[in-house]
């Protein structure tokens, strides 16, 4: 079965269901090309962490509605 593309606002409620683990998303950019991001929800600092290429940063909800709110994800398992 093939992984499914989630919006933002999805991919965001999986990280905060999944507290301190960190995922390997991709960032679809279309025409089948895509974008490695890194993602984790950090529960002692309540906020979301991303890199692209490390170290991560700390990035607020509103930030990343605003960067990334129409994008699509693919989160790999």
């Amino acid at each position: 079965m093939e992984k499914e593309w989630i919006t933002t606002s999805e991919l965001l409620g999986f990280l905060k269901s999944h507290p301190d683990d960190e995922f390997t998303c991709q960032l679809y950019l279309g025409y089948r090309l895509g974008s490695t991001h890194y993602w984790y929800w950090d529960s002692q600092e309540r906020t979301f962490m991303h890199t692209r290429d490390w170290p991560f940063s700390p990035v607020s909800e509103s930030e990343i509605l605003k960067w990334y709110g129409r994008s699509r994800w693919r989160i790999e398992l």
